[in-house]
């Protein structure tokens, strides 16, 4: 078994090629990395980058691939129809489910992914902001995200409130609360972002359990936001439902 080539001999036999061999060496590559992009959402995950507010110093840092739980969320997410992730804060979370929300509308054209919220300006942060086409001082997180991936990365999307639209005709759309905001939706992958919070969850869940049977895929993520009569509580824990009147 001949040895392993290191990474400094792999670049430095890279950088003795002839320029036309090296332009046809680094498209090989490239095209390589985007197809286990696609194919391998946690080694897409490697090239996000994350914005931390609370970090003055340091605002721009790379999505912790490398902690295993969210590797383990990750990997449920892919795989059930229906999952349910209960959290506190300050644990990537939310930066997970929008990495997970791009990384689901680039790798299969026509997708509908739709992330809600109680409030449509926490919907509109979690996905895209106004102005985001120029060049918007505050970026949501999706488009945070996708402005922020290497260059051989990025794909020309077009960005609108609350709304990015993919070129294989994939739409990241954010939605305020309610269940009249996703009946009728033709909805690929939802999001509930802080479902615990959303006043007519229930009726959000009613809405939802048919597409999933369907094919479409349903996360829901909360802290959590007391237990008896709401939805989030009781779709976690699996408590039959008692005629709530709210979420």
């Amino acid at each position: 078994m001949s040895p392993r080539t290191s990474p400094e001999q792999a670049v430095a036999r890279y950088e003795n090629l002839p320029v036309g061999d090296r332009r046809a060496a680094f498209r090989a590559i490239q095209h390589e990395a985007l197809k286990r992009c696609a194919e391998d959402g946690l080694f897409y995950a490697q090239f996000v980058k994350t914005r931390d507010e609370a970090d003055p110093d340091h605002t721009v840092k790379p999505f912790p691939v490398e902690y295993e739980y969210l590797r383990a969320l990750w990997r449920d997410w892919e795989r059930s129809q229906k999952s349910i992730v209960a959290k506190s804060r300050q644990m990537f979370v939310s930066w997970a489910e929008c990495t997970f929300a791009t990384w689901w509308a680039r790798r299969r054209p026509n997708q509908h992914v739709i992330i809600q919220t109680q409030d449509w300006a926490d919907a509109v942060k979690l996905v895209c902001v106004a102005g985001g086409n120029k060049d918007a001082a505050y970026l949501g997180r999706c488009q945070f995200i996708e402005r922020n991936l290497p260059k051989w990365l990025q794909l020309p999307i077009k960005e609108n409130e609350g709304q990015i639209a993919y070129p294989n005709g994939s739409l990241i759309e954010a939605v305020p609360g309610g269940a009249d905001k996703v009946r009728g939706q033709v909805i690929s992958l939802y999001i509930g972002d802080e479902f615990a919070f959303q006043s007519e969850a229930w009726g959000v869940w009613t809405t939802l359990a048919p597409l999933v049977q369907k094919g479409a895929k349903v996360i829901l993520v909360s802290t959590p936001n007391g237990a008896q009569g709401n939805a989030f509580y009781s779709l976690y824990h699996g408590v039959p439902r008692e005629v709530p009147t709210s979420g």
